[in-house]
């Protein structure tokens, strides 16, 4: 009787195995593997006008690692429609090093994937949101098609979604730079170089924005809504001096200045905001119309906006090359005198005027290292969030008087310097 009834329960038990092998366990209809997501980004009291036409959403697994990336368009409301499209993911294109330490989750997108926006597997999730730049496109001529050129890039994305080996700690958010090449509006204008190896930098147009959330779960089967807050992470620095002119000089005699400013941040580590400094760069910029103000007679005020991820202020006081240095070029017109000492006229009677740049830099150090830019923890340079921007008013006026640059008498303010006298060089101090 015990040997019957131990052959019926390995009969039973055989029975279920052959059972349980022929039933789909976890029907993708019955049981989806994922979810439909959108995000929700939060503005706050950041204009209209600042907020970017895109930005790139980064979601990682922590545990059996799966990445993928998107594109989110920021003015599509999340609760009618789908606001993330342009996904790429680790399944896409596995390399050697993914498809054999999770093969069985990078396999090929299921069909429910392949007809999603953008979907999450379910899992607990990094995600982190930051927004790219690009210049304008030239109008296209011909069949030629041009791509835009980045100004801001996601340094080793593709790596990060593609080879699990490549950690968040490996992304950069990377101001794309000159290289060689110098601004148009510096080009020709022959401006003295303090800083002959830094190289100039892309104009910044519009601030940038990060988010991120970490330990996020994400329950699959139903559309989901994340919230995130954004938060400017560029610096927004407004460099303010006066100019005070002295003898006949009018408005009209001034043309818009150039402003350089050196030492300025150019990558930035996405996961610690670190801010890497083993090289440096400068900015130009074009002073605008709206810019460039009278203020009374013979004084003028200019402010001028640049978009950074931080400059590092000069060594020291005494220095006119390096980091930290804010230069001027300033086209004057001035009265073409005739022999006797007398202006010349042209034909209608109008006097003629000669036209030159001038020059002149100054270091900022008090100014820059006032408003603390960056911040200096265990060694690293950190970048400083400011949700207000940063003012940098330099007190002392740059003084011009005929064609020239008044020099300060202290030796700390504005210094001329004349690119076609090879004896009025800047003396730098090394």
């Amino acid at each position: 009787m015990k040997n019957k009834t131990l052959t019926y329960l390995a009969l039973s038990l055989l029975c279920c195995i052959c059972a349980c092998t022929s039933v789909d366990l976890c029907p993708e209809a019955g049981h989806p593997h994922i979810t439909d997501m959108r995000v929700r980004l939060n503005w706050g009291d950041i204009s209209k006008d600042e907020i970017p036409a895109e930005m790139h959403i980064v979601a990682s697994r922590i545990i059996n690692t799966w990445r993928t990336r998107g594109i989110i368009n920021t003015s599509i409301d999340p609760a009618t429609n789908n606001n993330i499209t342009q996904q790429e993911t680790s399944s896409d294109t596995r390399t050697a090093s993914n498809t054999k330490e999770n093969s069985e989750d990078n396999s090929i997108e299921s069909p429910e994937e392949t007809a999603s926006s953008f979907y999450l597997r379910g899992g607990e999730y990094n995600i982190f949101i930051i927004n790219e730049q690009y210049a304008d496109v030239p109008a296209q001529t011909g069949d030629t098609e041009q791509s835009p050129t980045p100004i801001i890039s996601i340094e080793n994305l593709d790596n990060y979604i593609h080879d699990n080996k490549v950690s968040v700690k490996d992304l950069y958010l990377q101001i794309s730079s000159m290289g060689n090449e110098k601004p148009d509006i510096v080009e020709g204008n022959d401006l003295p170089d303090f800083n002959p190896d830094d190289e100039y930098l892309q104009e910044i147009k519009s601030p940038i924005f990060y988010a991120v959330q970490k330990n996020i779960n994400i329950q699959t089967g139903q559309p989901t809504i994340l919230d995130f807050d954004m938060q400017r992470i560029s610096q927004r620095i407004n460099i303010v001096f006066n100019i005070r002119t002295e003898g006949n000089i009018k408005r009209e005699d001034l043309a818009a200045p150039i402003i350089e400013l050196s030492g300025a941040c150019g990558r930035f580590n996405i996961a610690d905001a670190c801010l890497d400094t083993t090289r440096l760069y400068r900015m130009a910029h074009q002073v605008q119309p709206d810019e460039f103000t009278q203020t009374g007679e013979g004084t003028y005020r200019c402010v001028v906006h640049f978009h950074t991820l931080g400059v590092i202020p000069s060594a020291a006081k005494g220095h006119l090359n390096g980091p930290g240095i804010l230069q001027v070029a300033l086209q004057v017109s001035t009265p073409q005198l005739d022999s006797s000492g007398a202006p010349v006229a042209d034909e209608k009677g109008n006097p003629v005027k000669n036209s030159r740049y001038i020059y002149g830099a100054i270091n900022p150090y008090d100014e820059l290292t006032a408003a603390q830019l960056i911040e200096v923890r265990d060694g690293k340079i950190y970048l400083r969030y400011s949700k207000e921007d940063v003012n940098i008013e330099i007190t002392t006026p740059l003084v011009i008087k005929a064609d020239q640059i008044v020099p300060n008498d202290t030796g700390m303010g504005w210094q001329p310097h004349d690119p076609t006298n090879p004896d009025d060089d800047i003396i730098i101090e090394i």
